[in-house]
């Protein structure tokens, strides 16, 4: 098995999903797919839009403005289909950033370690 280019990104996605399944909002199974399958898609995301010259900062405020539509949802939610509907948008934006932030760090630890 090869290591990990992003290890940052990986121990701060696992931190969120941990959370959630103690919090019993996800089993185990379900947080280990979203490791496995999920995170490289939001990694290549994000080096899409970087390729494409995004900034960071437009990165994080898109993500933080994300989060807070969501959490905005949850609070206005009536059904339990929608709190539910509601509370995988919030996840998905804690992950997102908390993968976001790793991979940040994980480029810092790169140039430094290389400059």
């Amino acid at each position: 098995m090869s290591k990990s280019k992003t290890p940052e990104a990986e121990k701060a996605a696992r931190e969120v999903v941990n959370r959630h399944v103690r919090q019993g909002d996800m089993r185990r199974a379900d947080a280990n797919r979203i490791m496995r399958d999920g995170l490289p898609i939001i990694l290549n995301g994000y080096a899409q839009a970087r390729i494409k010259g995004k900034p960071e900062a437009a990165i994080t405020a898109d993500l933080e403005a994300a989060l807070a539509e969501a959490r905005q949802r949850q609070a206005t939610a009536r059904t339990a289909t929608r709190r539910r509907m509601a509370l995988l948008d919030v996840f998905t934006a804690e992950f997102a950033i908390a993968a976001w932030e790793g991979v940040r760090r994980d480029l810092a630890n790169h140039l430094a370690a290389n400059a």
